[in-house]
């Protein structure tokens, strides 16, 4: 029966076991039980759990659950195949989202969401509430967790990418700067894109100690790499900057800061031609669901006044920074190319 026939209430039930459902999701991800399977050949729940150091009992059970629901396919004898759906939980294939899995459902992470009701009661976000102080202090201190979220936001931007992609003909800038880029997999994408190009990778120090080397990606002479604080400076000598889900993490307050460094370096360099490109989700008017909706939520529960935002928002945080929204180019996915200049 289609969830939308049955009665109210049993549809409420199901949208609450969301939650084992993606726990679950998670646990088999960090066990990487997806890369002891395949597509074709079906592999048992005995055998992926000796693989994957689990107790094999448990793991048929849960393996048995999502199957329910399309993740798996389960054959006689307790045995499973990969469907497209849970192909994507292996950390060799091209839209791998295994890092997400892992880092929703990290101690610190979940620990967020134990506070929503905090949040919903005080404005406050849940994270704070529990560590006293922010998600990104908190992950710095655990190598393992800081790990996790990075491969995330890897898997981010390589399925983003993919829908950036034709938007990324920036061939007539000289030097990009891509400020909190992480391990650099966009500025890589940007740099192959337009061979002419200059980029720097900018992220706090404990970040870009983990980013390859440019000469492994063939950038040699073309990257480098930056280490600092967004809040109190940006690479110089550019004359464009990309910023991809890293607004969203702050309130207005910090982002005009980092927007209005990045006015003041392009009012110099390149007053006229320089620009500014935000790579986020947009909030739409209409009340259909939308993954921004469900993303504002995450900066709700994960920052300090992070929060998703519509055009009308995004116009006004540009021109409080010195800045003016030129246009928002959009994908054939959530993702949007915001693109700003210096204000006339």
């Amino acid at each position: 029966m289609h969830q939308n026939e049955l009665p109210p209430a049993a549809q409420m039930m199901n949208l609450l076991w969301g939650k084992a459902v993606a726990t679950s999701i998670s646990a088999v991800a960090k066990l990487g039980v997806a890369d002891h399977m395949s597509l074709t050949e079906p592999a048992s729940a005995e055998a992926l759990a000796q693989a994957t150091h689990a107790h094999a009992p448990s793991l048929y059970r849960v393996l048995r659950m999502l199957s329910g629901i399309g993740m798996f396919q389960e054959h006689s004898g307790q045995r499973f195949t990969l469907t497209p759906l849970s192909n994507t939980l292996r950390s060799d294939v091209p839209d791998s989202v295994r890092g997400v899995c892992m880092f929703l459902t990290d101690p610190w992470h979940m620990r967020g969401y134990e506070n929503i009701l905090h949040c919903l009661q005080t404005g406050e976000n849940g994270v704070t509430k529990a560590y006293g102080r922010h998600g990104f202090d908190v992950i710095a201190e655990d190598p393992a967790s800081l790990e996790n979220f990075q491969i995330g936001m890897s898997n981010y931007t390589a399925m983003e990418g993919a829908l950036l992609d034709p938007l990324l003909d920036l061939s007539s800038f000289r030097r990009i700067g891509d400020v909190g880029g992480g391990h650099g997999s966009l500025l890589a994408q940007i740099l192959r894109r337009n061979p002419t190009l200059q980029g720097i990778l900018f992220d706090l120090p404990e970040v870009v100690a983990h980013a390859p080397n440019p000469a492994d990606l063939g950038l040699t002479g073309r990257m480098t790499i930056e280490a600092g604080s967004m809040f109190e400076r940006v690479p110089t000598g550019c004359d464009a900057y990309i910023m991809k889900h890293i607004i969203h993490d702050w309130d207005d307050e910090h982002s005009r800061k980092v927007l209005r460094l990045m006015c003041d370096q392009l009012a110099a360099e390149a007053p006229q031609a320089g620009r500014v490109f935000l790579a986020e989700m947009v909030v739409p008017h209409s009340p259909e669901p939308h993954p921004a909706k469900f993303l504002d939520i995450e900066m709700l529960v994960m920052t300090p006044g992070g929060k998703e935002r519509t055009t009308a928002e995004f116009a006004v945080l540009f021109e409080s920074a010195g800045l003016e929204l030129v246009r928002t180019l959009t994908t054939p996915g959530p993702i949007c190319l915001i693109e700003a200049r210096v204000a006339a």
